[in-house]
């Protein structure tokens, strides 16, 4: 049994020796301090975007509930451009009124049927139960 202890002191020092080492390597705490610094930057970085995200989040939510949506003036100069061409095109048209007419109405009827076959073909009519 005694020379259990003896030999268990002996492994005893040796591990206190290389832990003594390693806690006294420059270039270890050298890396574990790099390594430190990257992941408290990373974290920096996260709650960054995170904070960014949710001040977006925010004032989007203040602009739409006080009335002012990003997207209404640009959707309605491009409709009031539609507008406009269309009827430039009616006005310069080499065509007569009411040919220019028909040939208008005969595009708007084909847009309606490749609109309502998209719908139809993708389910959508059936998901709003309207078959």
């Amino acid at each position: 049994m005694r020379g259990f202890r003896d030999n268990s002191a002996k492994n005893w020092a040796r591990f206190a020796l290389k832990a003594g080492l390693l806690l006294t390597d420059s270039k270890l705490w050298a890396s574990i301090g790099e390594q430190l610094r990257e992941r408290a930057s990373d974290a920096s970085d996260a709650a960054r975007d995170r904070y960014e995200d949710a001040a977006d989040r925010i004032s989007d939510a203040r602009d739409a509930l006080q009335g002012r949506n990003a997207w209404v003036t640009p959707t309605v100069n491009f409709l009031g451009g539609v507008g406009i061409g269309v009827a430039l095109g009616m006005l310069f048209a080499p065509v007569s009124g009411e040919e220019a007419r028909s040939a208008l109405r005969d595009k708007v009827v084909d847009i309606k049927d490749k609109v309502s076959d998209m719908t139809g073909s993708s389910g959508l009519r059936s998901a709003t139960g309207t078959d």
